[in-house]
């Protein structure tokens, strides 16, 4: 059987089209499967690292709507307030749609191909080749990489399994009359604590805000009312638009193995997302980098890539995945501890968290070392902390509530 192309990416979000990017510049024929058209709405709050961003052209930048210079961790547990502020942005705000499309145009600039309204139904394993089977019909190729998110459909065809601590969040983008969203439009804020085991959070985009709310454990809970509340305790009373989104974050790397039946998993297929703040985006674009490199330099034998994306897996990505899964421990699992170690090392860890933000450290580089829990960093930035009694306004929401 003739066949059609190298490598056939399931999924057009940022894992996606990134491996596609790399893999076309490096000549290899590349065919993009999405199953619905673009540009499409995503159930993702839109907050971007540079550690993501360090790895995509320059023509996607255009899709950032807002830089963010200051952030705010609230530790609702020992009411505390954590303020940095530095000369250089921290996060970068976008919405999905349009940040998801300048990758994928960047990608078919280097000649991949992409098919929308293509939904993938099943994979037919031969010998040489793996016949993805769609609703346009079968496409061939030597190798597939899943990157259609948690509930990979390519992962179970491939025989890789379910996937790990799928956890829930619910976002929304708000419209607010001006003096509601000038109260907001400065900061990326966190409220760690607010949802048990979790966090609420609100992104300012360029003229509407990104709110939501996430448990970063599994079990049951009704995200609909803690949002709800939510939006009381940050006084958010008058809303002119609301259009609401609901996702499950893979917070655990699948166990076994990311490479099977020729099938490469990245991104949320593979459960590469951080479970410290459950941002996913970042390691979606490495990890497609990193499954192009092994294909290419693993020559197509099976084994070899496999060795080869396992290899770079765990050094770039894994080792440190290890790293903040401790710290979530300690903060989701054991909160009096959680709110003890903020109170002693906050400023120092929000600052390595600021670090670790830009790419410039890992989650080990900050948690092993000795000066972490000795002396503040030195950043260049502002940094404050506060009582929430007498600054915070949900604070008082919150305490009337228990």
């Amino acid at each position: 059987m003739t066949v059609n192309y190298d490598i056939i990416i399931v999924g057009a979000g940022p894992g996606g089209a990134s491996a596609a990017r790399e893999l076309s510049s490096y000549g290899l024929k590349v065919l993009v499967l999405e199953k619905t058209p673009l540009p499409r709405a995503k159930p993702c709050a839109g907050g971007l690292v540079f550690r993501g961003l360090d790895h995509v052209p320059r023509s996607v930048y255009q899709a950032i709507e807002r830089y963010c210079y200051e952030t705010r961790v609230n530790i609702l547990s020992c009411n505390l307030s954590l303020i940095t502020k530095k000369p250089e942005p921290i996060l970068a705000m976008a919405m999905r749609e349009n940040f998801d499309l300048a990758l994928i145009k960047a990608a078919k600039s280097t000649g991949a191909r992409v098919l929308t309204s293509c939904k993938v139904i099943d994979l037919d394993f031969h010998p040489k080749h793996t016949k993805v089977i769609t609703t346009n019909g079968g496409f061939t190729c030597r190798f597939v990489i899943g990157a259609d998110g948690a509930l990979s459909i390519t992962a179970r065809r491939a025989g890789f399994g379910g996937p790990q601590d799928l956890v829930p969040a619910l976002g929304c983008e708000l419209y607010l009359d001006r003096a509601q969203f000038q109260r907001f439009n400065r900061a990326a804020r966190f409220d760690i604590g607010f949802v048990p085991q979790g966090y609420g959070w609100v992104f300012p985009k360029e003229k509407h805000l990104s709110v939501g709310v996430g448990r970063l454990r599994k079990g049951p809970i009704d995200l609909k009312r803690l949002f709800d509340d939510y939006l009381r305790f940050l006084g958010i009373d008058r809303i002119q638009g609301m259009k609401k989104k609901v996702s499950v974050i893979p917070l655990r790397p699948r166990t076994s193995t990311f490479v099977k039946n020729r099938v490469l998993l990245v991104g949320d297929a593979a459960g590469l997302a951080d479970p410290l703040m459950a941002e996913g985006i970042s390691n979606a674009i490495l990890s497609g980098q990193l499954a192009a490199r092994a294909i290419r330099f693993g020559n197509f034998v099976e084994e070899k890539v496999k060795q080869c994306y396992e290899t770079l897996l765990d050094r770039k990505i894994l080792n440190d995945l290890n790293w903040a899964r401790k710290a979530a421990r300690c903060i989701y699992d054991h909160p009096r501890v959680g709110a003890l170690f903020f109170r002693i090392y906050g400023e120092r860890m929000c600052e390595g968290m600021m670090e670790v933000m830009s790419g410039k450290r890992s989650y080990r580089q900050i948690l092993v070392n000795p000066l972490t829990y000795l002396r503040p960093f030195r950043l260049g930035g502002a940094f404050t902390h506060r009582s929430l009694v007498d600054k915070e306004e949900g604070f008082g929401y919150l305490l009337s509530s228990c």
